[in-house]
């Protein structure tokens, strides 16, 4: 997807300088050609997977908890852990869709689930 890397990447130094901080990881699989397309991406080294969710969620937990704004970042155990629970949801969401479920819905689910598991804070109220 290089037009959405191009376009992610001139967010962030377009946004330079400004409150609103645009910010983005790269996740690339296990020798995935990329080289022969990307030469140069401005310092930013893509972090390599192999495709399974416990190999993506590590890459992805890690960058989350450097982020300036990461308050609370549960570990990737914890949320490795709470995926059937959330693919139970979604399975069950998925047929109430049939197989269309509105992404919103998804998301509310893994929050609904992130907040069972404790991974995610309750609302203020």
């Amino acid at each position: 997807m290089p037009l959405e890397l191009g376009i992610a990447m001139a967010e962030g130094v377009g946004r330079r300088g400004s409150k609103y901080r645009h910010d983005w990881l790269l996740l690339v699989p296990h020798d995935h050609p990329y080289r022969q397309f990307i030469s140069d991406l401005a310092g930013y080294d893509p972090t390599e997977h192999d495709g399974t969710p416990g190999g993506i969620v590590p890459a992805v937990m890690s960058w989350l908890a450097t982020r300036p704004d990461a308050v609370q970042c549960p570990t990737p155990r914890e949320v490795l852990g709470s995926l059937t629970d959330f693919y139970t949801a979604m399975k069950a969401l998925g047929d109430r869709w049939h197989g269309q479920a509105p992404w919103a819905d998804l998301v509310l689910e893994a929050i609904r689930v992130g907040r069972e598991r404790g991974l995610i804070p309750a609302a203020d109220t």
